[in-house]
């Protein structure tokens, strides 16, 4: 099962951003499985990696933005994926390609929307993983650079965006996104993050274009998906012991520490060791999941709220409001499978 993990790679990328941006080392090795990164052929849970941008993200503002996090990718940092990209004919079907074989970089509960309009440009939407939270708008931008550094080296050039759309609100000053990005063109509040390639560059052969290596490389892809090893964390564990929880109503702390084999206190202290509490992984788990279903399923609200725990739909309703700024219909019909 791959839901819920990805290869290391990102989160070594942002991991190495984190500590050249001045976060403390020893705040990074709080973190789960940051430790065994360096492992062959593993997953690790990708909370690891929102609770990295979680504790980097004011860091990473202060230098300049998320975008500049991309900057650290060179090509092959992504293994396999990235020769995915630079193999294929064009750039549009360099990033189809690269939806179909997301897993092989990143959750498979994230996505690329990629669509060419009548006029042949190029549109690759992003789609965040639920347990991104309230950090997914800022991935959101590291991710459109990440993929407008791709374009670049996979057509051997320069590229320029014609158009931005960013799913958080705009800052103060957006200049460092402008820089990043290269265009004045961004759009703010979007539904999901955007980038949009003109149809020129969309339709340009790419120089590492090599259909033998195309289907090696796509076949390696869904191979090392199929065979890499979990890695899971303390915490990862809590969290499938609190949603195993949700059926019988709010989750019991002394039920998961039981389930945990330990004893409540023993257990409290652990999450204290970790820098956290009960509540707030039960609240973590509560969003990932109430924000999955709305997205991925057609089940009313009252259903959802009682399948994370909660007594009644107004307790999700504040609780939706507190995470995301607006009511769960409201996020229902801006979400694009919405």
């Amino acid at each position: 099962m791959t839901r819920g993990t990805m290869p290391p790679y990102v989160v070594s990328l942002v991991l190495e951003a984190a500590s050249a941006a001045g976060v403390a080392r020893e705040e990074l090795a709080r973190l789960p499985g940051v430790s065994s990164l360096d492992q062959p052929g593993i997953r690790v849970p990708t909370m690891t990696l929102t609770r990295l941008w979680e504790v980097a993200a004011g860091a990473f503002t202060e230098a300049g933005g998320a975008p500049r996090v991309a900057g650290l990718w060179t090509p092959g940092r992504f293994h396999v994926w990235d020769y995915v990209i630079r193999s294929s004919p064009d750039l549009a079907e360099a990033f189809r390609l690269a939806a179909r074989h997301l897993p092989a970089v990143t959750d498979p509960d994230s996505a690329f929307d990629v669509r060419l309009d009548s006029a042949g440009r190029l549109t690759v939407a992003t789609r965040p993983v639920p347990t991104f939270g309230r950090v997914g708008a800022l991935i959101g931008e590291f991710v459109l650079g990440l993929l407008l550094q791709q374009a670049g080296t996979a057509l051997g050039r320069p590229v320029v965006p014609v158009a931005v759309a960013v799913a958080g609100e705009p800052p103060r000053s957006y200049r460092h996104l402008v820089e990043a990005y290269g265009t004045h063109e961004i759009q703010f509040g979007a539904p999901v993050s955007s980038i949009t390639f003109s149809a020129a560059d969309a339709a340009a052969p790419l120089p590492g274009a090599d259909p033998a290596l195309a289907v090696i490389v796509q076949d390696h892809a869904v191979h090392s998906v199929s065979t890499a090893r979990l890695l899971l964390g303390w915490l990862d564990k809590v969290h499938a012991e609190v949603a195993e929880c949700f059926p019988d109503g709010p989750p019991s702390l002394d039920r998961v520490a039981r389930r945990m084999a330990m004893s409540p206190r023993t257990f409290q202290r652990r999450l204290h060791e970790e820098g956290t509490s009960w509540r707030e992984e039960v609240e973590k788990v509560r969003e990932a999941e109430a924000t999955r279903l709305l997205r991925d399923t057609r089940l009313t609200i009252d259903v959802i709220a009682a399948r994370v725990g909660y007594s009644d739909i107004r307790a999700l309703r504040r609780a939706f409001h507190r995470w995301h700024g607006h009511a769960p219909a409201d996020f229902r019909r801006r979400s694009p499978s919405g």
